[in-house]
């Protein structure tokens, strides 16, 4: 309808306008016409000196001629002088019809008047109307199917894509919109859709995927703790057996607790979780307050911390930055293959503005093994020691941190054995 409104006022401003220019041209030519018819006359009164008009003056078709004396009084016309007409110059009505009158006078004082009768430029105009109404109407007619469907053809995939999108749920991520016949905007428009729902299953698949692994991993310590329960849950037990099914389910308890807190660092870490919280950090205090948390478990597996770090200050979200740095070391003192010295090293690289902080964290185990990189970064993988300590979370969490900071992580194996495991992010002023 809008479409429509908006092309009749078109045609109706148009129709309008031609209308009142060609009215405007007839005029113009008339007057154009009476200003010579006039001139002619005056002429000849100059030249001959004559009082009256001659007889070739008074034969023009549609144009009459009228002298006034310099008293205003009539002295001679032509035949077709319409009754009452006065000599004043502009339009005049007389008897119900309109004329176009143009006064000129002599230098003797005598007034030349001549006319005509405007009713053909009235007709020519609703001659002109009449046409142009018919073929604006014609016009109108054609422009609205014409574009009705035009607007059709141009919304038919439109009303596609919006049946195909209606019909996947969430249980049928799998399925796409239907791929386009052509790479025009709506073509791009079904690709960037199709590319989104790409990325809702991928997504979709890896939370279900975090989800059944987590439920596995809390199932082994929930099945322990239930079993030295029911052990214990006899009258003949003596304090002994409470002792040892005490102690194996405190293990159970730490260990559900680290994976609790664990999947509450990853969660925290996504970058769906918490926004980015930047701050002035003293990187030598950082990774100090992270060697004195790891400090007895290094002590425990004879491991020792060797760390590098500049006196330097960072832009970065200290928690995360911590806890990334934290289960790097943590993961090389688990990890390390028995006494060892673990390395940490830091750096600050390029200009205040626009500097970034590397960090380097280097052991003497068993190294990542030949397996892809991405994978160990990935939840519930433990790399080398598929069956090891830990919860698998330790280097999903670092992965999460340093994409939600705009950076990038990897490993690989050192010469002479052991791992390198590194990470670099924007550390710059704000």
């Amino acid at each position: 309808m809008t479409y429509a409104a908006g092309v009749g006022v078109t045609l109706a401003v148009v129709v309008i306008l031609v209308w009142w220019l060609m009215g405007a041209a007839l005029r113009g030519s008339l007057e154009t016409t009476l200003r010579t018819r006039a001139d002619g006359v005056l002429t000849s009164l100059e030249n001959q000196g004559q009082a009256g008009l001659q007889e070739t003056e008074r034969e023009a078709p549609g144009v009459f001629v009228v002298l006034f004396s310099k008293s205003g009084s009539l002295t001679d016309a032509t035949a077709n002088m319409p009754e009452g007409i006065q000599p004043s110059s502009g339009s005049q009505t007389i008897a119900g019809r309109d004329y176009l009158v143009l006064v000129q006078a002599a230098p003797d004082g005598t007034i030349v008047l001549a006319g005509a009768d405007l009713r053909s430029v009235a007709d020519t105009q609703e001659a002109l109307a009449r046409i142009l109404i018919g073929v604006g109407l014609l016009a109108g007619v054609a422009a609205f199917f014409g574009g009705w469907l035009l607007a059709g053809r141009a919304l038919r995939p439109i009303g596609r894509l919006v049946d195909d999108a209606s019909t996947i749920g969430p249980g049928d991520l799998d399925r796409r919109l239907s791929p386009p016949r052509r790479l025009d905007e709506i073509g791009r428009l079904t690709l960037t859709l199709n590319a989104m729902l790409d990325r809702i299953a991928d997504a979709a698949g890896r939370q279900r995927l975090f989800v059944a692994m987590a439920s596995h991993e809390l199932r082994a310590p929930l099945a322990a703790l239930r079993a030295q329960l029911d052990d214990v849950d006899r009258e003949d037990v003596g304090i002994g057996e409470y002792r040892v099914a005490l102690r194996e389910a405190q293990v159970d308890a730490i260990r559900l607790g680290d994976l609790a807190t664990s999947l509450l660092e990853l969660a925290a870490a996504q970058d769906d979780g918490r926004a980015v919280a930047r701050s002035l950090v003293d990187l030598r205090e950082l990774v100090s307050a992270v060697s004195r948390g790891l400090a007895p478990l290094a002590r425990q597996r004879g491991v020792s911390l060797d760390l590098g770090v500049p006196e330097a200050d960072v832009w970065v979200d200290r928690i995360r930055i911590e806890h990334a740095i934290g289960n790097l070391v943590s993961n090389a003192i688990t990890h390390g293959g028995g006494p060892a010295t673990v390395e940490v090293r830091c750096r600050i690289d390029g200009p205040s503005s626009t500097q970034v902080l590397a960090v380097d964290v280097l052991d003497r185990g068993p190294g990542i093994g030949t397996g892809s990189v991405e994978e160990l970064f990935e939840p519930f993988r433990r790399g080398a020691v598929p069956h090891g300590p830990g919860s698998g979370l330790g280097l999903a969490t670092v992965a999460a941190t340093v994409k939600a900071h705009r950076g990038q992580f990897g490993a690989e194996n050192r010469a002479g054995g052991g791992a390198r495991f590194w990470f670099v992010v924007p550390a710059g002023g704000e």
